[in-house]
């Protein structure tokens, strides 16, 4: 038998496994619901991001349904997909991209900045008016804006990275799911205005103002894929 790598388990497929093993074992019987995903994250000592990410998973297998409002209830003890490396969460997940997105794309638009220019303007300002015309967040006018600001850096290594994380985003399983599940509807202002910011920085060639404006618009994106309900209620989005 070849020797085999041994894939070391990230925390929401421990939490996938641990749940899927209650499921199996009857705890948590065919039809009923489990507990939300703040008692849950409460229970396991995890962030509900995590637990999100384990729903997910868990959905993905064919063992649970996320009913947006409802909850979440156990359809099958019996998964459809097994829960591994080669399966449809191989990859980053959506917790690991934010977090490497927020690592990265700061540097982008700290060196954008420096070596910003200005014809690059209309670049980035037809990608706004495209992103109003889709009326989306995470779509390919968003993924071309973020290009752009990679691509003013002049460094080709941080425009492939760049690159390599949104066509992971955007091609994922998990992100899907994860759209479908928070409802998002409409590219929301705060966006479209961090975007602006951007602009500005850039045009001013602040560096550091752009670094910052940066990380800001990055966790707005992570308040509003894993959090909605508390960014509704903190932003006055509620309509949305």
């Amino acid at each position: 038998m070849p020797i085999e790598i041994i894939q070391s388990k990230r925390l929401f497929e421990k939490i996938a496994e641990q749940i899927k093993m209650l499921i199996s074992s009857g705890e948590y019987k065919e039809g009923s619901r489990l507990p939300p995903e703040r008692d849950l994250a409460l229970q396991l000592g995890v962030s509900r991001p995590t637990v999100r990410e384990a729903m997910i998973a868990l959905e993905l297998s064919g063992l649970v349904e996320v009913r947006v409002g409802a909850g979440i209830y156990v359809i099958s003890s019996q998964p459809r997909l097994v829960l591994t490396p080669n399966s449809k969460i191989k990859g980053p997940s959506p917790t690991e991209l934010l977090e490497a997105r927020l690592k990265l794309e700061p540097i982008n638009a700290a060196l954008a900045a420096e070596r910003f220019r200005p014809e690059l303007l209309d670049d980035l300002e037809t990608a706004i008016d495209q992103q109003i015309a889709e009326n989306a967040i995470g779509a390919d006018a968003d993924r071309q804006f973020h290009i752009i600001i990679a691509e003013a850096t002049g460094n080709r290594a941080l425009v492939e990275m760049t690159t390599y994380l949104w066509e992971q985003m955007q091609s994922s399983h998990m992100w899907k799911l994860l759209i479908d599940h928070a409802q998002l509807k409409g590219l929301y202002p705060i966006i479209l205005n961090d975007h602006r910011s951007l602009m500005d920085a850039l045009s001013r060639r602040d560096s550091e103002s752009a670094r910052s404006i940066m990380e800001a618009h990055l966790e707005h994106a992570k308040e509003i894929f894993f959090d909605l309900a508390a960014y509704q209620s903190k932003n006055g989005n509620s309509d949305k």
